[in-house]
Parts: structure tokens; sequence; C-alpha cells
């Protein structure tokens, strides 16, 4: 049976912090027959966990502390957690060095080419912030995600992908210009903006976690 760690995301309530995950992720793997385990922050052996998993889900959340790719953060980048972002940081790194599957949505896509060498826009507009579901993206033809050519999806973002990191091949644009979505070139490695766990049972979402558990089975 294969393992796969997901992310969590950090929620405070009455000063207490409390590390979750939203089901809708569980689900989507879960449904397919695939093992979940939430990494947690600031494990002290934290290699040894990722060592268990055989893939990793990155989910979206806060921002990324831009520092990572050489900018300050004058208030753009919003909530930032350290925790957090050094936990994304050692998995797609772990993941980049084994070549275990890995799969980023929203923050994840945006976490996956910032410590694989990329840059982010730190705010392309407080409109984009709320949910959308008329958001078109023009897809292009690439070896593991057979999409037609224009597709409806969702988004939910303030940040987007600047300077694509080395390795990465972009596979899906909006009107605007943004970076939908991008495969490695070489590896195992899937990034969306979009949210395809909102979208349950849309094609799309069908085909990019059906092809996440094929290559997690491959691996």
């Amino acid at each position: 049976m294969k393992l796969i760690g997901i992310t969590p995301r950090i929620l405070v309530e009455d000063g207490v912090e409390k590390q979750f995950v939203n089901t809708r992720y569980v689900k989507q793997l879960t449904d397919r027959g695939l093992n979940v385990i939430m990494i947690l922050t600031n494990n002290p052996y934290p290699e040894e966990i990722l060592n268990m998993c055989d893939g990793f889900l990155i989910t979206g959340g806060n921002d990324i502390d831009p520092s990572y790719f050489g900018e300050t953060n004058e208030g753009l980048s919003k909530k930032v957690i350290p925790s957090l972002d050094e936990l994304d940081k050692l998995i797609v790194e772990h993941a980049a060095k084994t070549g275990k599957p890995l799969l980023g949505i929203c923050r994840g896509h945006q976490a996956i080419n910032v410590f694989l060498g990329g840059s982010l826009h730190q705010h392309i507009g407080d409109e984009h912030e709320k949910v959308k579901v008329d958001h078109f993206a023009t897809m292009l033809k690439n070896k593991l995600l057979n999409f037609k050519e224009k597709i409806n999806i969702n988004s939910y973002h303030h940040q987007a992908v600047n300077v694509l990191a080395p390795g990465l091949e972009v596979i899906g644009t909006h009107d605007d210009g943004t970076i939908e979505a991008f495969i490695h070139q070489t590896l195992p490695i899937i990034g969306v903006q979009w949210h395809p766990e909102i979208l349950a049972n849309s094609d799309e979402t069908k085909m990019i976690f059906d092809t996440f558990k094929n290559l997690v089975e491959k691996n």
C-alpha cells in the first residue's frame, strides 16, 4: 500500500495553534486507494518521516517568505509562517532528490517553483483573493496530462509564479499570463495554481489525481 505525505496548514484559535488538513484533499487520495499521513512541522528528524512516504501533496495555504527567492517582504506577502516554509522546502528537495512523485496545489504549486529555484509575484491584485469559478486556462500538450485546450478552473490566490524554476515546463496559462500549471521535464512533479479538490467532479480534477496516483504506483 502506497503512503502519501500531505502538508498541514496552521490555525490559531484562542491563542492555541492547531495543525490540520482539509478533508477535500485527503478524499481525492483515499478514494484512489492511497494511504495518507499528515506531516507535522518542526519534527526533529523529518527525513525519517519523508523516507516512509511514496509521494507527497503540498496543499494551499499562506504566503511563502520572499527571502527564499531573493526579495524582501514589504507587506505584500501575507501571514508568512516560517515552519510551513521550511517543511515545504524539505519536501520539495526530498522529492527532487529521490524522484518521488509530488503534487502541489495553489501555495504548493508556488512552493515547488520557489524551492526549485524560481520566484513569485508577491501580489497580483486583491481581486484574485476571492474564489472565482469561471476562470479559463489555455493548456498545452505535454507528456503527463491530456487536458482539453481550454478548461474552466477556479482562482483563489493573490500570488503567482514569476520566474519559472529550472527544469519546469509550463503546461497551462491564463489569458493574463498567469502560469496555471506546470510539470517537471524529468521528475514526476506536477503543480497547479487552482484548487482541483474544490472542483471534485470535474474531468480535470479526476485527471490530475488519477495521474498522480499512477505516478506513485509506478515509482
